[in-house]
C-alpha cells in the first residue's frame, strides 16, 4: 500500500534540509515558480526539479521561453509545492546560476520524460541552472509535522 501524504512527510529527517528539500521536490515534481517579469510584475508558472548532486539542486528552461529572459535580467526564483490534505507546504527561493555543462543537462534529460519529450530533437535550446543562496521553509497545519527554515549553502556558494 502506497504511503499517505501524512505518513511521507512524518517519514521526513528534519534535521536534514537538503533531503527534505529533495525528497519533497521527487514526491511532487510539479513545482509552481515565481521569477519577476521582464514587465516588473510577478510571473508564476510550472516547473519540474530535474535532481540534486553534491548539495546542489538542478532545473532547466528553455532558451525561447520568457521565464529564460526573466531570469537572465532578475535571476532570483522561488517555489512551492503544497499538498491540501495535510495543509503542508514548502517555499524554496535562490539564486539562479546557469550552465551549460552537457553532462547537466544530459542529466536533466533522463530525469524527465517531459523534457525528452518535448525538446530531444532541440538539445541546444535547453540550458540548466542551479541555485546559490538557496532557502527553504516547511510548514504545516498538521499537528505533528514541525515549521522549520533551512538555509541550503552548496558548493557554489561563496
Amino acid at each position: 500500500m502506497a504511503m499517505t501524504h501524512l505518513e511521507f512527510f512524518a517519514s521526513l529527517d528534519f534535521d536534514d534540509g537538503l533531503a527534505v528539500v529533495t525528497k519533497i521536490f521527487e514526491r511532487f515534481p510539479l513545482q509552481y515558480g515565481t521569477t519577476l517579469g521582464l514587465d516588473g510584475h510577478p510571473q508564476i508558472r510550472p516547473l519540474e526539479f530535474k535532481f540534486e548532486e553534491g548539495g546542489v539542486l538542478y532545473f532547466d528552461t528553455v532558451t525561447f521561453y520568457s521565464s529564460y529572459r526573466e531570469m537572465q535580467t532578475h535571476p532570483y526564483l522561488q517555489l512551492c509545492i503544497g499538498e491540501q490534505e495535510t495543509m503542508t507546504y514548502l517555499r524554496l527561493g535562490g539564486k539562479v546560476n546557469f550552465t551549460k555543462d552537457r553532462r547537466i543537462i544530459e542529466r536533466c534529460f533522463e530525469s524527465s520524460p517531459v523534457l525528452t519529450s518535448q525538446f530531444s530533437d532541440q538539445p541546444d535550446k535547453v540550458i540548466a541552472y542551479y541555485l546559490t543562496e538557496v532557502w527553504a521553509e516547511f510548514q504545516s497545519f498538521s499537528p505533528n509535522l514541525p515549521a522549520k527554515r533551512y538555509l541550503l549553502k552548496n558548493k557554489y556558494d561563496v
